[in-house]
Parts: C-alpha cells; sequence; structure tokens
C-alpha cells in the first residue's frame, strides 16, 4: 500500500497558465521530494491544462472547478488533500530551494497544532527585493496582535498547516480580500501555534495588484470581517485591525473616520508610530505614487542578489 505524502502543495489558479510552468518547477526543483502537487484551477479562460499536462509528472493533480474565488480554490485543494501537511503556494509565487526540507525538519516531533511559515524575498517588479516580515512571532504572542498591531504577515505562500487542521477551519469562500488574515486568527482559534522560520524561503510576486481577487474596493467587507470576527481578537487586536486594515479601505470614503481609527490604533492599540505613519501615507495617497515611493525605497534599500535559483525569466 502506497504512504501518503509528507507534504501537500495547493496550488490555487486563475488566468496564469503563463506562470504557473515555473510555480510547479519551483517545487519539483525541491531537494526534498515526498510531495504532491494539487493545482486548483478556479475557471480560468486561458486553458491551463495542456500546460500542466506537459510537465508530465504523476505527482501533479489537475482539478478544475466553476469559478468561485481563491478561497473555495484552496478548500478545494485541502480537502483533496492525502500529505500530512499542506504547503501553500499562489500561481505566480515561487518555493526558493530548500523550502520543503526546511519545514519537513522544523515539523519533527509536532503534534499536529504546528502552524509554519517563513520569511519570503518580496518581488516588485524592480532590480532589488526586500524581505518580509520583519520579525517572527513571539512565543505566546496573540496571532492578531501579531498582524494588526505589529503589522507583520504570514502569506499564504510561505505557510504550512497540518492537513487535518486546514481541513478543520478552512478558507472563508465568502471573503474578497483579507482571507489570509481571516484564515491565521481562524487557525489560533483552533488551537494551532504559529512558528516563523527566520529565513526566505518563497518568492512573492508583489509588482502589481491588478487581477487579485483580494483587491477590492470599499470597507463594508472589512468592518463586516470585524463584526462576525472580532471576538477572537483581543481589544488591542481590533484597534490595531481598524487601524493597519479597515482604514486604508475606509479611507477614500470616509477619510476623517479613518484617522480617527489611525489615531486609536497608535494611542489604544499600541501600533508603533512608523506604522501608523506609513498607514496614513498608504490610505490617502494616490495608489501609483504610493507604490511608485515604496518601489524607490526598495530600489535603494534593498537587496540586490538575485530572487531565487528558479527565477521568472
Amino acid at each position: 500500500m502506497t504512504q501518503p505524502p509528507f507534504f501537500s502543495v495547493v496550488i490555487p489558479l486563475y488566468n496564469r497558465a503563463h506562470l504557473v510552468a515555473d510555480t510547479i518547477q519551483s517545487v519539483r526543483s525541491q531537494d526534498w521530494t515526498d510531495y504532491e502537487i494539487i493545482v486548483v484551477d478556479d475557471g480560468s479562460r486561458d486553458d491551463p491544462e495542456p500546460v500542466i499536462a506537459a510537465i508530465g509528472d504523476p505527482r501533479v493533480r489537475y482539478i478544475r472547478q466553476e469559478n468561485a474565488g481563491g478561497g473555495a480554490a484552496r478548500n478545494r485543494g485541502i480537502e483533496a488533500a492525502v500529505g500530512r501537511y499542506i504547503a501553500f503556494l499562489d500561481s505566480d509565487d515561487l518555493f526558493l530551494p530548500g523550502k520543503l526540507s526546511t519545514m519537513a525538519q522544523a515539523l519533527a516531533g509536532d503534534d499536529g497544532s504546528t502552524v509554519l511559515y517563513s520569511r519570503m524575498k518580496v518581488d516588485r517588479g524592480v532590480d532589488r527585493y526586500w524581505i518580509r516580515p520583519d520579525r517572527g512571532i513571539r512565543e505566546d504572542e496573540d496571532v492578531g496582535e501579531y498582524l494588526f498591531c505589529a503589522n507583520q504577515f504570514m502569506q499564504t505562500s510561505t505557510m504550512v498547516v497540518p492537513t487535518a487542521l486546514a481541513q478543520r477551519v478552512l478558507f472563508d469562500p465568502a471573503l474578497k480580500k483579507g482571507q489570509d488574515l481571516d484564515f491565521c486568527v481562524r487557525l489560533q482559534a483552533a488551537g494551532a501555534h504559529f512558528r516563523m522560520i527566520d529565513r526566505a524561503l518563497t518568492v512573492w510576486l508583489d509588482a502589481t495588484e491588478a487581477g487579485r481577487t483580494s483587491y477590492v474596493r470599499g470597507y463594508e467587507t472589512s468592518l463586516d470581517w470585524l463584526d462576525r470576527c472580532g471576538h477572537m481578537l483581543t481589544d488591542r487586536a481590533r484597534r490595531g485591525y481598524r487601524a493597519t486594515v479597515l482604514a486604508y479601505h475606509m479611507a477614500p470614503i470616509r477619510p476623517v473616520a479613518a484617522i480617527r481609527d489611525l489615531l486609536l490604533g497608535w494611542l489604544r492599540g499600541g501600533v508603533p508610530p512608523r506604522v501608523i505613519a506609513r498607514q496614513i501615507l498608504r490610505s490617502y495617497l494616490p495608489k501609483p505614487l504610493y507604490r511608485t515611493l515604496v518601489n524607490g525605497f526598495v530600489l535603494r534599500f534593498g537587496k540586490a542578489d538575485a530572487l531565487s535559483g528558479a527565477a521568472r525569466p
């Protein structure tokens, strides 16, 4: 009887047939080979199936569904997974060499509650890159305070989650933005313990916001999430969420209310002043201008070595 793989790599896919072969190859190039790859095609219009079939690897499973959004596509992959752990990978991101072996080593002795994530190299489409997050979650630190008050990040393509835990929690398919934040908060409520690997193991493509399912105008979705899920946050985390998430979406429509939330996030939520200053620029500057400023910062202060051995041409 065939043993199930250690990892199920879940790749949700929508209209990225031109990128997904490189994404899959970044998994196939790993020194750890005990995995399956589940590509969930969320109703793409660019016919990715021939691209995936041409790879010719029996470890790659292709599932197609009617378009239902990124959360539903990830859930389909989670439900189909047979590996002990799920390693998420978005279809425009890349695993760096040693990703899976590093994660497997860190999971030795896990009791089924450990959620791992790592630093990542952020590719903004310029010649240099930066590293996120700034620091790992501290032992016994609340995940909501880490994400919203400290304004840190657990990017989905860096995460490895026990399959049984992921199948119990799942993503919220109704959310059009903030799916990763919601997933982390609900993982903690389900008993997860988070740990960051202090090494960049993923390349995150952040060259544009165009085409992202998470890029949705308006603040009502974010406010609704706080109303429904705020009970899972501490008081500080709720203040932090209003300052670092809600204010960004509220600023174009209710600028005065957004400023109030930013100030209260600093005074009562413990959000650092530098984070508040960055959020003010992010929330009130025109988006193209803000992106240009950030890209200029990365060009001056970012790292200059190659993004990865499997970098896209």
